[in-house]
């Protein structure tokens, strides 16, 4: 078995975006691909940011809502709508005015059991790979740790679905 280290199990083949990228182009890369996170890099494939699907679905979400800790009274959510999805239509929207600035990034030699505990302690399913230089090399999502621990009892006819 090779060694549980990100370099064994990370994603290469990158889907990213650039700061100036229009967010209607990103939001059909969500919609295109069976992504959960789209890295945010600038000339020569440095790392500066990451979309989530969660960060781009809650630019639509009124502000007001991070305030309360429970939001179970609420019943109708449609009352609540304050941004139309039709703004995506504006070129005015960049990548830039949602992604989140600081991503958590390790090297490719980090451990997966770090990377789960990171991902934990961060709330976040995707870790971006880079180098000193923080050009980015690839990403390791929760599923691919799951897939190097779990992978061995993959049976495809034993599946229950």
């Amino acid at each position: 078995m090779p060694s549980r280290l990100v370099e064994n199990f990370m994603t290469t083949e990158l889907i990213t975006c650039h700061r100036g990228d229009k967010l209607r182009d990103v939001a059909a890369l969500f919609a295109a691909k069976p992504i959960g996170a789209v890295p945010v890099v600038k000339k020569d494939n440095v790392l500066c940011g990451i979309i989530s699907k969660i960060d781009l679905l809650g630019f639509f979400l009124p502000e007001y809502l991070e305030l309360f800790s429970n939001i179970d009274f609420i019943q109708d959510f449609s009352t609540l709508q304050s941004c139309n999805l039709d703004v995506l239509d504006s070129d005015l929207l960049l990548a830039t005015d949602v992604m989140s600035y600081e991503p958590p990034a390790i090297a490719p030699d980090t451990p997966l059991l770090k990377c789960a505990a990171l991902m934990r302690k961060n709330g976040v399913e995707l870790l971006c790979v880079v180098d000193e230089e923080n050009h980015l090399l690839g990403v390791i999502s929760s599923t691919d740790i799951a897939r190097a621990f779990f992978g061995k009892y993959l049976n495809p006819s034993n599946l229950p679905f």
